[in-house]
């Protein structure tokens, strides 16, 4: 039995049932839709318009508020659309306009966002920490070396995070084996 399976072997390498076929070249996709790059630039330092202001210039003279007030001037381009979280002081800190709020109150700066997003949407973190979530550049293999992650606000935007619809990427184009040997 084992001569059989020997024979047989060597019939496939040796190839003789039967032509060698040629490989075909598939046509390459793209690359715009291989990009590293973030779907949006998020703002990871709290700065407000061309002049640079900090958010705290204003709002120290502004008592913090226990109910979400029309936005004025300075904010009328945000559009809040976020479940059920209508108010500010949701995710921005109530004493200090430069940092985000944990699920203590605590104060997270804007580069660690995903600590702020991590109280409402728990388990969708995990999956961000795990790989699950998001997207993964560089490798998926940790041994390799560290994956440098994008955090939420790279994708999704906080006042709006429904994601926007993408151009998808084309379909593959696969080549028909018996029509390029007509």
């Amino acid at each position: 039995m084992a001569v059989v399976f020997f024979l047989l072997a060597v019939s496939f390498i040796l190839d003789l049932w039967g032509q060698r076929r040629e490989i075909i070249e598939h046509p390459s996709v793209d690359e715009k839709y291989f990009t590293k790059e973030p779907v949006r630039r998020p703002k990871l330092q709290p700065l407000l318009g061309e002049d640079g202001f900090a958010c705290n210039d204003c709002h120290q003279d502004i008592e913090p508020s226990d109910v979400q007030k029309s936005f004025i001037s300075a904010h009328e381009d945000i559009i809040l659309q976020h479940g059920m979280n209508n108010y500010c002081a949701t995710c921005h800190s109530r004493n200090n306009r430069e940092a985000l709020a944990d699920i203590n109150g605590n104060d997270v700066p804007f580069e660690k966002n995903y600590l702020m997003c991590a109280k409402c949407h728990g388990t969708t973190y995990r999956d961000w920490e795990r790989g699950v979530h998001g997207r993964m550049n560089e490798s998926w293999d940790r041994g390799k070396r560290e994956s440098p992650k994008l955090t939420c606000v790279a994708c999704h935007d906080p006042h709006q995070p429904k994601f926007k619809p993408l151009e998808p990427s084309p379909a593959p184009q696969a080549v028909d084996y018996k029509k390029s040997h007509e």
